[in-house]
Order: C-alpha cells, then structure tokens, then sequence
C-alpha cells in the first residue's frame, strides 16, 4: 500500500498538487464565467447586485477551488476514519484537508474580502460563517491531538462530533448549495464515500461479534 493513492506519503505531495492545480485552474477559467458574479438572494435581498468588481474575479475561482481540494483530500479521511489500522493514512489525509481549508479560508478572507470582517459575517456568500470559524479551531485541535497519538474516551467522543461538523459543512456547502454540477456531484461521492465507509464498518463489526 506504500506506493498507492491513499498512502500516508501521498497526502503532502497530492496537496500540493490539488492547490497548484486550483491557482492554474482560477487562472485559466476566471474568465469563462463558470461561477457567478452575484452573491445568492435572501429574504431581505432576493435581487442582488453584483458584488465582484474585476480584480477579484481570480480571488472568487480560486476560493471556489481551494475548497474542492480540501473536499478532494477529505474523501479518503472519512474511509480510513472507521478503520484503526488505517490510523496514519486517516491522520495524514484528515491533516492535509485540513490545511486545504486554511488556505481556502485565508484567500476568501483576506483576498475576496480584503479583510472587511463586515462584508464576511453579511454576505450570502457566506453561508456558515461562525460555525466555519468555530470548525477551524476544532479541527486543528483534532489534527494536534492525533499527532501526539493521544487515545481515550474524550478523544474519542470529540472526534466523532467535529467529524460530523465537518461533514455536515462540506455536504452543505457542496452537495446541496453547490453553484456548478462538478461541486455538486464532487459533494455526493463525498457524502457516498463516508457514509458507505460507515456502513461497511458497522457490517464488520457485526459479523465480529
């Protein structure tokens, strides 16, 4: 398994790849108009305007695609999660989605929004904004925590609650409010993978016992 697609060893170098290929790829389609440049209708808002002046067009297409990466990286995350003896590939893959969020985050923010905390909490744009902020902190928590290789019911039990915050945020975000087909269907064999990983699990340990 060392020389195969969800080995530990793969999940630095394919990071690397999934964000030099969505700084190539915003490059490349930023004028194509594949994602829209008015933010989605409210209540109090249904027809918005436009909200991206030109030269944040890129900064709109690479947000966009430095959180498919991390969906990419997530995938293997939620097989390996139900199978200790696939601990480090978990742990490798679960920290590198990790830091395809981070960059994500960073370039909606401090790109995108240039940093206006306003325009961040009000936007439709942002559909999760505290929660986001509150699965940033979570996560890298979790990430540190299975680097010191800590075990124990807490452990545990706090693993399975920002597993599901994440899942829940990832599926939201790209199964259901998902702007384009490939984010959407991206998002769907991200929720089939997890959830098959799971039933596969509770299959096992059924014919275990």
């Amino acid at each position: 398994m060392t020389n195969s697609l969800t080995s530990p060893r793969t999940a630095a170098p394919l990071t690397l790849a999934l964000l030099v290929f969505a700084f190539a790829l915003a490059n490349y389609t930023q004028d194509m108009a594949l994602l829209s440049l008015t933010p989605p209708p409210t209540d109090a808002n249904p027809n918005p305007g436009p909200d991206v002046t030109p030269d944040r067009v890129f900064s709109l297409y690479l947000s966009a695609y430095t959180a498919w990466a991390a969906l990419i990286l997530l995938i293997p995350a939620y097989v390996f999660v139900w199978f200790q003896s696939r601990y480090q590939s978990w742990l490798a893959f679960w920290a590198a989605s990790y830091v395809a969020y981070v960059v994500h985050l960073y370039i909606s923010a401090f790109w995108f929004f240039e940093g206006d905390f306003t325009a961040m909490t009000t936007s439709s744009r942002v559909s999760a904004f505290w929660p986001g902020m509150v699965i940033l902190v979570w996560w890298g928590v979790d990430v540190l925590i299975g680097l010191a290789l800590a075990t124990g019911r807490w452990v545990t039990i706090q693993r399975v609650i920002v597993h599901l915050l994440v899942f829940v945020l990832f599926v939201g975000g790209s199964a259901v409010k998902g702007e384009t087909t490939t984010i959407q269907l991206m998002g769907w064999a991200f929720f089939g993978a997890g959830v098959g990983a799971m039933v596969v699990y509770v299959v096992n340990r059924r014919k275990a016992a």
